[in-house]
């Protein structure tokens, strides 16, 4: 018996955006997106066409939401997928021209600093 091919797309989007956060875009691999949704391949790639139509509907709706999940997933996509994804560099970019510079370096810089163990930030 197969699973269920209906499922919720906000909350599938949800789990994906964890394990994007969790793993990065290039240590994510399909079978953690599989796992972490409990969906089938064929499922998530008929939904999202691809692993980076997976983070690129992650990355729309944490910056759609304005959510603090938004910070991470903009992190991923600069240092990981800009430079070989026009698509996610058109998204950031986008999104990039309607912030302020110094909350862009503030909070990048403060994930930088907690992730890396150098200092706890609040």
């Amino acid at each position: 018996m197969g699973r269920n091919k209906k499922f919720d797309t906000v909350e599938t989007i949800g789990q994906i955006q964890q394990v994007f956060i969790q793993k990065g875009y290039n240590a994510t691999s399909l079978d953690d997106l599989v796992q972490a949704t409990g969906l089938l391949r064929g499922s998530l790639y008929s939904t999202f066409g691809s692993k980076e139509g997976m983070f690129i509907a992650a990355l729309s709706d944490s910056l759609e939401k304005e959510s603090e999940e938004s910070w991470h997933l903009i992190l991923i996509a600069m240092t990981e997928l800009t430079n070989q994804s026009k698509r996610v560099f058109e998204i950031i970019n986008q999104w990039y021209h309607h912030q302020s510079y110094q909350t862009v370096t503030e909070k990048l810089g403060q994930i930088v600093l907690k992730e890396s163990g150098i200092t706890e930030v609040k």
